[in-house]
This record gives structure tokens, sequence and C-alpha cells, in this order.
């Protein structure tokens, strides 16, 4: 097969890298205000969700503002909520580790404990933006049911989403700096990425769960559900998008 042609590995590696990149760039570019950040990764996973689904033929950066723009107004009200929610929860944090001088104290565990959670609710919230249309306050909640439902995939994606601010204040400057080429091209849409297909099952039995309690028949599959009409489109606060 030709190394040039659409339809060979190499083609494909070299066009999912480069759609990567582009995501990556809008991302950082749109995230500079800091309290566009929310809507930026909405953005993000709006595109990335787009880029794995064969049957969409939509421009990658199209849908990443598509993302950012739906989710502008909802997610940075969000976003911005928790933020005020983290800046409390991190100076309590350091007055409990200042005034006790231990990291042993309950305290402290507790306050950070509770700033890990926020956390999570950044990380989650965009993401459950992209699969799904909903209201701010059904977001956070959303987000929280994940978090209880499925704490290891919440926990990776958060990871995932602040390891570049965890490593800016454990690190050398300087050492940190040699990374900065990995972020500003590829990390945030890889990282991003793999944590959008983690969550990709604990989705689906978010939609399938609703149809259940709700008595809804999902979309049909092959031609002969089709033709038999018993189905209905899906409408609610779980509408995928």
């Amino acid at each position: 097969m030709n190394f040039f042609s659409y339809e060979s590995k190499p083609m494909q590696i070299l066009m999912l890298l480069g759609d990567l990149i582009i995501l990556n760039l809008l991302f950082i570019l749109c995230s500079l205000p800091v309290f566009t950040i929310g809507a930026a990764q909405a953005g993000l996973y709006t595109g990335l969700k787009t880029l794995l689904d064969p049957e969409d033929d939509t421009y990658i950066s199209s849908a990443f503002f598509k993302g950012f723009k739906t989710g502008f107004g909802k997610i940075t009200i969000a976003w911005n909520i928790l933020l005020v929610a983290d800046l409390i929860l991190g100076v309590v944090t350091f007055l409990s580790y200042f005034y006790t001088q231990s990291t042993t104290s309950y305290q402290f565990w507790a306050a950070f404990i509770a700033l890990c959670i926020s956390l999570l609710f950044h990380s989650l919230i965009p993401l459950f933006h992209a699969r799904f249309t909903c209201t701010p306050w059904q977001l956070i909640r959303n987000a929280w049911f994940l978090i209880i439902a499925h704490p290891l995939r919440s926990l990776l994606v958060g990871i995932l989403t602040w390891l570049p601010v965890a490593l800016f204040f454990s690190m050398n400057f300087v050492t940190y700096m040699t990374l900065t080429p990995i972020f500003i091209l590829i990390y945030y849409s890889g990282s991003y990425l793999f944590g959008f297909s983690a969550m990709k099952k604990p989705f689906k039995v978010l939609i399938d769960h609703y149809n259940q309690t709700h008595g809804i028949t999902p979309p049909p599959e092959t031609e002969e559900e089709l033709d038999s009409g018993d189905y209905e489109e899906e409408t609610s606060e779980y509408e995928e998008v």
C-alpha cells in the first residue's frame, strides 16, 4: 500500500498526531484568559469526540469551537464556582499545615481531600458536557455521581488533567521548562483523549440505565430495527450531544 495513501497506517497515525497538535494548540490559546479554561476543556473534549467518531466528518477546529461556544456559559459558571472553592480549600489546607506543622493531622487531611475532590469536579464537568446536555447545576451534580460510581476512572482523569500543575510546583523550574514543548504540542490533547476513552464505558452505562428506567428504546443499530420503528429519541438532562 502506498505510504502517502489516506488508508495507510502511517498516514493515519500522522493525521491523528496532526489533529491532536491542532487541538492542543487551540486549547492552550483559549485557556490564556484563565477563566475560560473550563470552556477550553469542553472544546477539547468535543474535538476529541469528533475525532473518535468515524462517521463525523466535522473539521477538528470547528468541533473545538462548537464545544467552546456551547460550554462558555455553563462550563465557565460551574468552573469558576469551583475555582472559588479551590482557593478557599487551598488556603484552609495551607493554614492547617502551617499551624500544626504536620501532614498527619486530621484537619490537614480533611482539607486536602476536600480540595482533591473539588479538583476532580473541575476535570469531570467539561468531560460530561462534551457528551450530554445539562445545566450548570446538573453538570456539578452528575460529576459527583461519576466520582462516587467510578472513583478510579475519575481519579485517572483528574491526575491527567492536573499533572502539569503538580509538576510545576514540585519540579525545578529549569527542569520543568524542558517539558514545555510536550505540553504545548501534544500533552493535553493526548492525555484528555486517554481520559475520554477511560470514561466511555461509564457513560454508556449511564445512558443505558436512563433508557431502562424511563422506558426509552435506544436508536436502532440495524436496518431491521429501523424498519420496525419501535424506538423513540432520548430527550432529557442526559441527552447525548
